[in-house]
């Protein structure tokens, strides 16, 4: 590319009858003026396109940056999402076999009560039972009381006549008076 300089120094041969040489050099001053401006205003716009280029680079940079940290940071949300929803059925899970177990020992539980109650309602029945015996026991008892009390003023006048114990006199009175259990 030809240089204002070169443009300035250029020489033309004279040949016959040539170009007036003074609007030749006007007319190379006058281009050497504008190929100077358009040489100055080319030179500034390499600058400025190499400026814009590297400014260009820098924002490809930054949005290839951007870029990776943005699909990074979706990595990381998919991440932590699936360890979120995770740990939720992590949770879910141990919450469910929580209440299972604490249904099978509320179970257990019920189970044991409906056995101890069974329990008791037969021992109700058996001391209901005795105590039906020990009452009808007494009844029998107080019917033949009248007979002791017999027996009893008999071996008084008897203990009068004879020295015996009185404390003998009745538990004899009661060994030979006391009924024999029946199995009921």
């Amino acid at each position: 590319m030809l240089t204002p300089v070169d443009l300035e120094t250029m020489v033309f041969r004279r040949g016959l009858r040539g170009y007036r040489t003074k609007e030749v050099q006007e007319f190379m001053r006058r281009i050497t003026i504008d190929y100077e401006k358009l040489y100055k205003e080319n030179f500034d716009l390499k600058e400025k396109i190499e400026a814009l280029e590297e400014q260009l680079n820098t924002y490809r940079q930054m949005e290839k940056t951007l870029n990776d940290t943005l699909y990074l940071a979706q990595e990381t949300a998919n991440e932590m999402k699936a360890a979120g929803e995770k740990k939720a059925e992590v949770i879910l899970r141990e919450a469910e076999q929580r209440a299972e177990q604490m249904r099978m020992r509320v179970r257990e539980e019920i189970q044991t009560e409906l056995q101890n109650l069974a329990e008791l309602k037969q021992q109700v029945e058996f001391f209901r039972i005795q105590l039906k015996r020990f009452l009808q026991t007494l009844i029998e008892i107080a019917d033949r009381q009248l007979d002791l009390d017999e027996i009893w003023d008999k071996m008084m006048e008897l203990s009068r006549h004879e020295p015996v114990s009185v404390f003998a006199g009745r538990e004899a009175a009661a060994v030979r008076e006391a009924p024999e259990e029946t199995p009921s």
